[in-house]
């Protein structure tokens, strides 16, 4: 009767492993699930709309620029030089951006000139519809610093 006493511990202990292993197999498989969750939402809730919300937000810079370029064409005289000065932010959600002149946008007809504005993740092209450049006017913007201009020289110099 000894032997048999002992083989029901065994028995016994066995089913405790089995148990502690099973927990062990799920706790790592909820551990994997959860780790995998807490990167995906970080992507999902913060990253995506911040890049939503950058990118109409430079979409608006542009817009404003394009804007200013056109009403710069209107005004401009036939030899002269107009400066205005800009009043566009200089980050968008905690970011700093640049904001470039594309010469020429392929296979347009005409002067369809854009405006380039981001931050190098996220970019928004805005086209900007006018003369400017047709008439030999030059079009120089200073985005640097303190103080945005731009500077429409109708002379073309």
């Amino acid at each position: 009767m000894t032997g048999h006493t002992s083989c029901r511990r065994n028995f016994e202990n066995e089913e405790a492993v089995i148990t502690a292993v099973e927990y062990i197999v799920i706790t790592g498989i909820l551990m994997v699930m959860l780790i995998i969750t807490v990167l995906t939402v970080n992507h999902l809730f913060i990253e995506g709309p911040s890049d939503t919300l950058r990118y109409n937000s430079y979409l608006d810079t542009g817009e404003r620029l394009s804007a200013r370029i056109v009403d710069m064409e209107m005004l401009a005289p036939e030899s002269g030089r107009i400066v205005t000065r800009l009043d566009i932010p200089r980050e968008v959600a905690g970011k700093s951006f640049n904001v470039s002149f594309v010469p020429e946008i392929a296979g347009s007809d005409g002067d369809l000139r854009s405006i380039a504005v981001g931050d190098g993740h996220v970019t928004c092209s805005v086209p900007v519809i006018g003369g400017i450049g047709g008439d030999g006017g030059v079009l120089k913007g200073n985005f640097t610093g303190y103080g945005y201009t731009l500077e429409y020289d109708s002379g073309g110099s």
